[in-house]
């Protein structure tokens, strides 16, 4: 997988060097973009889980997401396309100034031609690029929505399962990425990840100067879309596999992502799906559960159904999370149910709505009677809002 991303930014570099002029025609200008989402949120906890943590949650809270993005590119005479592009945490989320000095989510710069796309930096994997999951009219699902991210329902924290069907596990960390241009509707694309892991942060970001461990990630993905009369249809599937070989890096990992939307008319119906199997490896392989062994295997899968009346969109989705937890028999568990709905004031002004309930379920069974329990919590949200894009 190395050696054809290395081939690919190979062919893309030598069309800079094709006979003629390949200078710029102008300098890269950069054109400001973005989204500002708020939300008002009602969440109500389960009094149990409040009994065990001790702490007490408000029932309304106000949330936001906003990102301010800084983009442009310029044709080379001899037809090549290169551009830049910075995506700027501005608050309302966990990437904020106090929690991390680092509010840049991605910066990435890409070399485009007629044989493919290649981009470098900090950008998600081509298998996340590529992927169809559940449509949801708001735009708030998967591992940054309200009601999966446990951002609303608290996530006890001594549950741990996937949040969305995207293979997300190197998160933004440095990598090469190919991807080839678009043939009867079919789109492949392949990464190649130096280190998932980092050597001081979760995940190897564009600011990580350090060498990278030994920890090689490699993607694939591939997405297709297509209309056969009526019906429109979207596919996708991807595959992630990395080997660990340094020292402290807890194990090597596969795994398998799919995902489809059908629409006919106004209606879009759709799922997907994701396994991760991680064999855990405590400085070799062995067949023994190690006692920290969290997140050895897990799956998870969503499906949902979508109504566009123009002006408004109207949804219903499911989430269902399973993981491997300490114990050799027991699972992790999150489950979502989820209504969602959008109304278009103009173009880039949303009003915006969500609501449904949530449940985090430990491996260890549930406390009986009033007793506190920590490790279980279930509850309902209700959220409304505005998303602006610019």
């Amino acid at each position: 997988m190395k050696k054809v991303l290395i081939a690919s930014t190979a062919l893309v570099a030598a069309g800079l060097m094709t006979t003629g002029s390949a200078s710029a025609a102008e300098k890269i200008k950069l054109n400001l973009g973005g989204f500002s989402k708020w939300w008002v949120v009602g969440a109500w906890q389960d009094s149990a889980f409040e009994a065990g943590t001790g702490r007490g949650y408000a029932n309304v809270d106000v949330k936001g997401d906003n990102e301010i993005f800084f983009g442009g590119d310029t044709t080379l005479d001899n037809g090549m396309k290169i551009g830049v592009n910075i995506e700027l945490e501005a608050g309302g989320g966990s990437e904020t100034a106090q929690s991390n000095p680092d509010v840049i989510d991605k910066s990435y710069v890409f070399i485009e031609s007629g044989i493919g796309k290649v981009i470098v930096g900090s950008e998600a994997n081509g298998a996340v690029l590529l992927h169809v999951m559940a449509p949801d009219a708001a735009g708030n699902w998967g591992s940054e929505g309200l009601l999966i991210s446990g951002s609303s329902i608290v996530q006890p924290g001594a549950v741990s399962v996937m949040k969305t069907t995207e293979i997300d596990t190197d998160d933004n960390a440095d990598k090469i990425t190919y991807v080839a241009p678009t043939f009867y509707g079919l789109t492949l694309g392949a990464t190649y990840i130096p280190n998932a892991s980092g050597t001081t942060s979760p995940s190897k970001g564009e600011d990580n100067s350090n060498q990278a461990l030994s920890q090689s990630v490699y993607g694939v993905g591939a997405g297709y879309a297509n209309t056969f009369g009526p019906i429109g249809v979207k596919l996708s599937t991807g595959f992630v596999w990395g080997d660990a070989n340094a020292a402290g890096i807890a194990g090597d990992l596969q795994e398998f992502s799919a995902g489809t939307q059908l629409a006919w008319g106004p209606v879009t119906v759709g799922g997907s799906y994701r396994q991760r199997i991680l064999d855990e490896k405590p400085g070799a392989y062995t067949t023994t559960r190690p006692a920290n062994a969290a997140n050895i295997d897990g799956h998870i899968w969503d499906a949902g159904i979508m109504y566009d009346g123009g002006a408004w969109q109207l949804s219903f989705g499911y989430l269902n999370s399973k993981a491997e937890d300490s114990t050799a028999t027991g699972q992790d568990s999150l489950t979502v149910y989820q209504v969602s709905g959008k109304y278009s004031l103009s173009p880039g002004i949303d009003l915006q709505a969500s609501g449904g309930f949530v449940e985090w379920n430990d491996e260890s069974a549930k406390a009986s009677g009033n007793t506190g329990d920590a490790n279980h919590n279930e509850g309902w949200v209700i959220a409304t809002g505005i998303a602006l894009t610019f």
